[in-house]
């Protein structure tokens, strides 16, 4: 499921080894109006981005059973600057991984399973435009 980047959208990478997770997330979101792709695997965003850009939003799965997750996510944040807004996708308030991810870079956290309102509220923040500089 991919959509082409387009310069005026709002671009969002989702990564998550569940395809269900991807499936209605990238509804959800296309049907904002964002330009979105999915990928199943952290490493394939690194190829992603070089080729791609960086996303303005990255949605991503993390869990405390995934010891690799918190290195992916530090890799892709310095790869893709401090632009990028990093939600991290948890099953639960887990405070450990929760400090290890938002060491990482992670600017929120949204819960799984999510609907449709929990989603767009985690998404809200991150999608106001930019306040105009004097």
């Amino acid at each position: 499921m991919r959509h082409r980047k387009d310069e005026t959208m709002t671009t969002c990478l989702i990564i998550d080894d569940a395809p269900v997770i991807r499936k209605i997330a990238f509804r959800l979101l296309s049907r904002e109006g964002l330009s979105v792709d999915t990928l199943e695997k952290p490493a394939e965003a690194v190829e992603w981005i070089e080729s791609h850009g960086a996303p303005n939003i990255l949605l991503i799965g993390a869990s405390a059973q995934d010891k690799t997750v918190v290195g992916d996510i530090k890799l892709l944040r310095e790869q893709a600057g401090s632009g990028m807004h990093v939600i991290a996708m948890i099953v639960e308030a887990n405070l450990g991984l929760m400090t290890r991810l938002k060491r990482a870079g992670v600017d929120s956290y949204l819960y799984k399973p999510f609907d449709r309102d929990a989603l767009e509220a985690s998404l809200r923040p991150h999608l106001q435009p930019e306040p105009a500089v004097a």
